[in-house]
Parts: structure tokens; C-alpha cells; sequence
């Protein structure tokens, strides 16, 4: 409900999708909707080791995430946070992170990737749940930079 409230008020109409199966990772999401994985907006949260404060970074759920990428948008060293602190600093629990309605303001990374699509699917804070959107309101709702977060080829 806190999602879909912070969609209404951020002046957004999508829709919340109850999920019969469990969407703690991208593939059970995509599995679950009929998607390509790439589709799954993953929510990582990091940790900056100096400031301690969160970042997110919204993925492509096909791509891991090279930190270094994100330290040198962010400016800091960072690392990724555990449950506790996602938890306390987010108001949701791994598996579960959407893009908005955090328990704080929080500096925001979209992955460019998921561009490549027309509609992206994100958690609406829990397991069960997730909202289709396209990856201009994701940059929008979330006040991210867009940035290239996968590794580079070896």
C-alpha cells in the first residue's frame, strides 16, 4: 500500500501485480510474468563505507553490478548492505525493494540497460508484488542518473 501510495501522490497510475509465485530474484519475477529476466528492475542496495549512507542502484536483471562503477558515480567506496541495514534504511526487505517509497531520501543508479525495453517490471515491496514500467518513468520516479553499471567484457 505504501507503494502504491507514493506512485499515486508522485502523480503516477501504475499498477500493482500480486504475484501468485515469489519474486526474490529476477528470474523467479520474470518466470512469474512471462518476461525476459532483462526486464526485472533489481534493487541492490549499497552502503557508502564513509558516509553510511544507502544508495540504490536499479539494474537489469541479466547484469551484475561493478562496484567500482558505482563508487565513481557516487564518490565514495561502497559495498553492498546487509538485510538489517536494507531493511532500517529502505522500510523493505531484500527481495522486495521497490524504486520509491523508502523509509529516506536515497541517491539512486539507473542501469541504462534497461533501456533496451519498451516496459520494465520493479518490486512493490514485498515478494509478491511488482508494478510494470517503462524505463523514463523509473529515471523519473526515482530521481536517479543513469549510468552503465555492468562490468566491462574481460
Amino acid at each position: 500500500m505504501r507503494v502504491e501510495e507514493a506512485l499515486r501522490k508522485a502523480g503516477f497510475e501504475n499498477e500493482i501485480v500480486a504475484l501468485d509465485a515469489t519474486a526474490r530474484s529476477a528470474k523467479e519475477a520474470a518466470d512469474s510474468l512471462g518476461v525476459e529476466v532483462a526486464q526485472i528492475v533489481k534493487s541492490l542496495v549499497f552502503v557508502g563505507r564513509e558516509s553510511e549512507t544507502p544508495i540504490l542502484v536499479v539494474a537489469s536483471g541479466d547484469n551484475r553490478v561493478d562496484e567500482a562503477k558505482v563508487e565513481a558515480h557516487a564518490g565514495e567506496g561502497v559495498e553492498r548492505a546487509d538485510a538489517k541495514f536494507v531493511k532500517s534504511r529502505t522500510g523493505f526487505s531484500i527481495g522486495g525493494v521497490p524504486p520509491l517509497a523508502h523509509a529516506e531520501d536515497i541517491k539512486t543508479f539507473v542501469d541504462e540497460d534497461l533501456f533496451r525495453h519498451r516496459e520494465v517490471w520493479a518490486a512493490a515491496g514485498h515478494t509478491h508484488a511488482v508494478f510494470a514500467l517503462s524505463p523514463d518513468e523509473l529515471a523519473k520516479m526515482t530521481g536517479g542518473e543513469v549510468i552503465s553499471v555492468k562490468p566491462e567484457a574481460a
